[in-house]
């Protein structure tokens, strides 16, 4: 093994699953094109080596900052424009890392914490665009006339500590896309980040679309990336996205976020939620709760009533089932607990197929596959046990009469993973909410429910009031 300072250039491209699940043919054929007549080319003349190659993306070296930043510009510029006419869902992004510092050099590959950095830079850098870090700036400031914009100290996940960030401005700082071709928002166009907690624990936060605030509250399990390939959510991201900027985040234990925490409690998810919110500044901003995002929606905007101002609420509860004076909760829940350490991980889906079914009972076959599987993808087995305890012994319902924000109450009639009398609770205990029953068997709206155009025109009419 040797030491070497070296420039690192971390690329992968953006939604690649989404786009292979679409047309794998044709996406493979133009990413070996774009591989072989522009990549591999601008990493020759600017004297670099590619380390090693993934499904996705590519590893690079250079010997010098300002080589490695330009060959990523070229080819940033090149695929940009080559890519401008494919709509959206089908065009191929490549976002690139780049970072400098001593690495290890093993048998052809090479390792180290500078490694590391510039591929947690990739993840959070633009669709087609680049970050540096602050090393890299200072290299090549004054060689070069780049359009740099400052990001600031960024917490990378894995990364103890905070980064300072810089983005290139690569063309046009929009990669906006000819208006002749309709624009459809998918993760692609999210912009994910990374904070830490209360306790150290590293959260993932994602933003998308343009105009006022307005936050999602995490539930049981969520995956800023695949959530967005999901016919469960993406009606309702690309909804609330249309008009404003929809912010949400994976709790501890899910998705993008830590999985292996000091601890999982309501406390802490409230933490969370606090802190992605102080990190991002907001002032004041809508906030919407779907099961127990509701009870995680009430406490935050009981303790921040300057903050909400509007509370969104959809399949909720103040009290968790354990709360509930069920005489059959501690049976149930021992089963469930031993089906979820036993199945969740299983390549056999029966228990998660189970858990789909009472989730969403009128869903399609595609929506109950997909389900299934983000359960699996979203978080482990372990974890899974934890958080579905601790949502059972959530009870916010003293926190109730304290709410003064105006509410919106969703449930469906025939929820069988809530019952209804659980929303009915919350709309008799908190003043100035409306209560909507919803004609469904779901216990999340799919954009399939007949009562999904009235779930979004009243939603419309509540944020303008």
């Amino acid at each position: 093994m040797k030491r070497k300072l070296l420039a690192v250039v971390a690329a992968d491209m953006a939604g690649f699953s989404r786009l292979i699940e679409n047309d794998e043919i044709t996406i493979l054929s133009r990413q070996k094109s774009h591989f072989n007549e522009v990549i591999k080319p601008a990493i020759k003349n600017f004297n670099g080596e590619i380390i090693k190659t993934t499904g996705d993306g590519f590893l690079a070296t250079f010997e010098s900052a300002l080589d490695a930043v330009e060959s990523s510009i070229e080819i940033q510029t090149k695929i940009n424009e080559l890519e401008k006419p494919f709509t959206s869902e089908k065009r191929i992004w490549y976002r690139v890392g780049i970072n400098i510092g001593d690495v290890v050099l093993d048998e052809g590959d090479i390792f180290g914490n500078c490694v590391n950095i510039a591929s947690r830079l990739e993840s959070i850098a633009d669709s087609g665009g680049i970050c540096i870090t602050s090393d890299i700036f200072q290299n090549i400031k004054n060689l070069k006339p780049y359009n740099f914009k400052n990001l600031g100290e960024q917490h990378l996940k894995n990364i103890t500590q905070q980064i300072n960030v810089y983005k290139i401005i690569v063309g046009e700082e929009d990669f906006n896309l000819d208006n002749s071709i309709a624009k459809i928002l998918t993760e692609v166009d999210q912009e994910i980040r990374y904070c830490s907690s209360i306790d150290g624990t590293t959260i993932a936060y994602a933003k998308v679309g343009d105009g006022p605030p307005i936050i999602k509250a995490p539930n049981f399990m969520t995956s800023l990336e695949h959530d967005w390939r999901s016919p469960i959510w993406n009606h309702i991201y690309r909804f609330f996205a249309k008009n404003n900027t929809l912010i949400r985040f994976d709790q501890r234990g899910n998705g993008l976020s830590d999985w292996d925490v000091p601890d999982i409690s309501f406390q802490l998810f409230l933490e969370d939620m606090e802190t992605v919110i102080n990190e991002l500044k907001l002032d004041k901003f809508p906030l919407y709760g779907v099961s127990q995002g509701c009870p995680l929606s009430i406490a935050y905007a009981v303790k921040n009533p300057e903050k909400v101002s509007h509370l969104i609420l959809f399949g909720g509860y103040a009290k968790g089932r354990a709360k509930r004076n069920d005489p059959n909760y501690e049976s149930n829940s021992a089963m469930e607990q031993t089906m979820i350490l036993s199945g969740w991980e299983n390549e056999n889906p029966a228990f998660r197929q189970f858990f789909a079914s009472s989730m969403i009972p009128d869903a399609s076959k595609e929506q109950m596959d997909v389900f299934n599987n983000i359960c699996k993808i979203a978080t482990s087995a372990k974890n899974a046990a934890k958080i579905s305890l601790v949502n059972d012994n959530i009870d916010v319902s003293a926190l109730l009469h304290e709410l003064n924000v105006p509410t919106l109450i969703f449930h469906c009639t025939d929820d069988a993973r809530v019952p209804i009398s659980e929303s009915k609770f919350l709309a008799a205990n908190i003043r100035n909410s409306k209560f909507i029953p919803l004609k469904s068997k779901n216990h999340l709206v799919l954009e399939t429910d007949k009562v999904w155009d009235m779930f979004k025109k009243e939603i419309d009419q509540f944020l303008k009031s």
